[in-house]
């Protein structure tokens, strides 16, 4: 999976699970896509999604960022910003 399909599947989850969280982003990318995800890298993508408005500051603790957008808002940020598209059911694993 590329690193842009990554922010937008990243993007797509956090948004309709409305949870920002890297546990949260790690163990749903594994499970829907079957990719594995470093603690680190949960963390750029939400740093990504925080940079494009689509998530709330961090907060302390372990508490999850607020979620900002939908997932059409969202998409359409990641897009403005990072070019391309993102079809879901493409990258989607039985």
């Amino acid at each position: 999976m590329a690193t842009v399909d990554l922010l937008y599947a990243a993007t797509q989850l956090v948004t309709e699970a409305r949870l920002a969280s890297p546990s949260m982003i790690q163990r749903n990318v594994l499970n829907k896509h079957g990719v594995r995800i470093t603690f680190s890298t949960a963390n750029q993508l939400l740093a990504q999604m925080r940079h494009s408005g689509i998530i709330g500051p961090a907060r302390e603790g372990s508490r999850p960022s607020d979620v900002l957008m939908e997932w059409e808002q969202a998409r359409e940020a990641l897009a403005a910003e990072h070019g391309g598209s993102y079809d879901p059911s493409h990258h989607a694993t039985a």
